[in-house]
């Protein structure tokens, strides 16, 4: 047993938790479901605070591909000493009333868990495109006609 991590003090948290929506709205993420926190703050044997926290929820994103609501799991783990040079300090913690801003370190971590674009749909189809057409990698690029010369060199000159 390592007695440099003995729990001296320690006080911890464990339930679900809401994230305001005005934190979300502007960044894509429809809704925040589900969200269940763990967190202990407590001081070592070596008189260190430390901050360990876990997070599970589903972010509600709109697919990618079809724009219908989706749902993204999300897990958060950090475990951080708070002292004077941990950036914890620095951002969360007030030292006049001494206390730690914990949703705002979360949803801090959340925010690196969003995708920049998700999808859960396999097919590539689409219906009811009004006009547009996906366009990939192994599609047939037709030839301008007044460029169509300059195809037939270059094929040429690839054999």
């Amino acid at each position: 047993m390592n007695l440099r991590e003995v729990f001296i003090h320690k006080t911890e948290y464990e339930g679900t938790v809401e994230i305001p929506k005005e934190w979300y709205v502007k960044t894509g993420v429809l809704d925040i479901q589900d969200l269940y926190l763990k967190f202990s703050i407590y001081q070592n044997a070596n008189q260190d605070d430390m901050l360990s926290l876990e997070c599970q929820g589903n972010l509600i994103l709109e697919d990618a591909r079809t724009l219908d609501r989706v749902s993204y799991p999300i897990s958060v783990s950090m475990d951080e000493k708070i002292d004077e040079e941990s950036e914890i300090c620095g951002k969360f913690l007030e030292k006049s009333k001494n206390t730690l801003d914990i949703m705002a370190i979360l949803w801090e971590n959340i925010v690196l868990e969003i995708p920049i674009s998700y999808t859960v749909s396999d097919s590539l189809e689409m219906e009811g495109n009004d006009g547009w057409a996906l366009v990939g990698e192994n599609s047939e690029k037709e030839v301008d006609p007044r460029l169509a010369p300059l195809r037939e060199l270059l094929d040429r000159e690839k054999e």
